[in-house]
This record gives C-alpha cells, structure tokens and sequence, in this order.
C-alpha cells in the first residue's frame, strides 16, 4: 500500500513516518511512502520511500508559494500514476489535496483502488485561494472518500456533522508518542544548563507560536495566580500569527518578566528532550476551537509530564479519558489559573499520572492494528 505525504516534513509528516513505521511491522504489509525528493525521513529503514512528488520547497518564498500551489495538482496525479503502474492496493492520503479534488478524482476512479485518510483537522482555518471553493470540496472529498481516520469521537461527530459523512466510514485510530531521544542528564543538570530556576516549578510551552495556541490566555492566567510557575516557551514563528514580541510586551506589562522566558526559533531533537525532561509540566492552554490532537503532548507522555490543557476538544477527551494531566472547564485566564493551581497541588502531594497506561492505550502499535483491519476490510 502506498501513503501519500504531500509535506516533506512537519509534524503530519512525523507523525506519518511513526504510523508507516508500526503498519510496516504487520506480516504481509509491505508499506511505501510516496514523498517529495527533500522527505525528511528518507530513506526509512521499515518501509520503502518513492521520491516521485514534485519538490514543493523553495527557499525563495515567491516561488515555494508557486511550487505549492502547482504540487495541488501535479502531485496527487502523479501520486495515482505511481499507484496504478506498481500495482499497489491501497492509498492513504496523509494530507488531502482537496482544492484540485475534482481534478484528480477522474483519475482517482480510474485507477480504482481505495483511497483512504487521514483527516487531522477536519477543517481548515486557512483558505489557499476561494474558501468557498475550498470548503464545497473537501466536504465532497470527505464523502467520496473509503474510509477516514480521527483521533476522537469528537472528530466522528465533526465529521459527520460538517460533511454528513457515514460515521461507519470514520475510524478513531490513536496518536502514538513521540521521543526526541533519550535524556541522560538529570533535571538539575538541565536546568543549570537551560538557565531555569532550580527552585521554582518549570512550565513549558512547546511548539510553532500561533494565535490558536492561546498563550496570550496563558500568561494572563499565570498573571491571576498564586501558583507561581516559571514559564519557558519555545517554538518557532510564523508570519502569519502574532511572535515573540508581542507575547515578551505582553509578560512585561503583566508583571511577569522574570518568570516568563520565550525562546522563538526551531530547535535540534536533542535539545527538545532536554527542555521537557527539564520542566514540571506542559502546557497546552490552546483555544477551544481548536480541534485536533497535539503532537506536543505525545512528547510529554513519552517524557512522563503531566499536561495542562484547556477546553479543547480532543486534548481535553484525551486527557480526561486518561489521567496524564489536569483538564481545565474552558480556555479562559480564569479556567486555565484554576487548571494551574490544580496542577501544583498535584505535584506537590506526589500524584501518580497513568503515563504507563496512556502509552499502552495510545499507542502506534493500536493505531496500526485498526488500521490495518479497515484496509483488510476493504479488499475484501
């Protein structure tokens, strides 16, 4: 079976390259990823790679926005081609071209095998060109599709609600952790080594800074409580959505300069392990629109740090179906101090998170075990 990864990297790719990973280990699964030539992953020791896609990276933004929008059309065509000419059973789509749907679902037909995805976000928040345009399609691919995968019973009933998809055609498959590598430093070490107080509790915010994470919500909170956590946020920005320098004036004219530490800009693995082996917790105070999984917080739980998260709506089903953390009543200042001061409780009376059982529960090897199941189902 093949898996189409239009992005070379990012954190779907990552989380593709663990899911290829675990189907690769089924008897009589033979996976391949169909990749840009720049796929990070490349090459993959447990499955095959076809480097067939057209190059979408440019370092000219100008001419990335062209080979972006071009890769909509020629790569789920080539995709399809490959598919047909190597006889492959399956495609899954791990991101969705769905502005050229109509464009390559003829094609898509005549090759004639089933197409399945996975649909992280079930909408956009973004429009590439005609948000109209763009929404009709991507219902219309969600109901021509063979079968979808979530990570929520929030997501089915998003699902079905937005595109009126069958919700027998939707499958809930886990989302595995995720390591950075192994840590051997100790946390003291660390935080000597990070310059974090070694007194105080550490919260860590990890991950690209974007409006939808609510951070401005999360420094207003710490404003209004006595819980006194040193707060590190790391990640990188995006042009799009408010930097580093908002959030410092903001921390500044909260009063929160020396408990606030943002460090903008893309980190090596190593040092991701380090910051989160460093911290007490992680935070992960975003809005409650927001309604995907996290990947920042399979990284926790593979570090074994409890999470704090807000109203929304999979981090918080994930959370309160599996105590790895304190999910709050809303996304507010007000709801997530609440969550903070109950936090620190936690950690101060030595409470037990269900690490073990959230890594057992949520993991790649179930993932890959459901989903395989659906392609066998297919076929048949």
């Amino acid at each position: 079976m093949g898996v189409y990864v239009f992005f070379p990297g990012g954190g779907i790719g990552r989380y593709t390259h663990r899911l290829m990973t675990a189907l690769a280990r089924h008897e009589a699964v033979a996976v391949e990823a169909l990749c840009t030539p720049e796929y990070a992953w490349a090459p993959a020791e447990a499955y095959a790679t076809w480097p067939g896609l057209a190059r979408i990276s440019h370092r000219i933004p100008a001419l990335r926005r062209w080979r972006f929008l071009k890769g909509q059309f020629v790569n789920p065509a080539r995709a399809l081609e490959h598919v047909r000419s190597a006889e492959l059973d399956v495609l899954h789509l791990a991101n969705i071209n769905h502005l050229s749907f109509p464009y390559w679902r003829r094609r898509a037909e005549r090759v004639g095998v089933p197409v399945v995805a996975s649909a992280h976000d079930v909408t956009r928040g973004k429009r590439i060109l005609s948000r109209m345009w763009e929404t009709r399609q991507l219902r219309a691919f969600y109901r021509w599709a063979d079968a979808l995968f979530v990570h929520s019973a929030h997501q089915v009933r998003e699902l079905t609600a937005f595109a009126e998809v069958a919700p027998e055609a939707v499958h809930v498959v886990p989302h595995g952790p995720y390591t950075h590598g192994t840590v051997s430093a100790s946390k003291a070490a660390l935080r000597r080594q990070w310059d974090l107080p070694a007194e105080r509790p550490v919260a860590l915010m990890f991950g690209k800074l974007r409006d939808d994470k609510n951070l401005e919500g999360l420094l207003r909170a710490l404003a209004r409580t006595d819980a006194s956590p040193y707060l590190m946020v790391a990640g990188a920005e995006d042009d799009r959505h408010r930097g580093a320098a908002h959030y410092r004036r903001l921390a500044d004219d909260l009063g929160l300069r020396a408990s606030v530490r943002i460090r903008p800009g893309r980190l090596e693995d190593a040092a991701v392990g380090e910051l989160f082996v460093a911290a007490d917790w992680v935070a992960l105070p975003y809005s409650a629109s927001f309604t995907s999984q996290s990947g920042v917080l399979n990284v926790a739980a593979h570090y074994e740090r409890p999470v704090l998260v807000s109203s929304a709506p999979v981090l918080h089903e994930t959370v309160t179906a599996c105590d790895i953390g304190v999910a709050c009543s809303g996304d507010t200042p007000a709801a997530l101090a609440r969550g903070i001061e109950r936090l620190h409780r936690r950690l101060a009376t030595g409470h037990q998170h269900a690490f073990s059982a959230y890594r057992d529960r949520f993991s790649w090897r179930e993932n890959a075990a459901r989903t395989v199941s659906v392609y066998r189902s297919l076929l048949a």
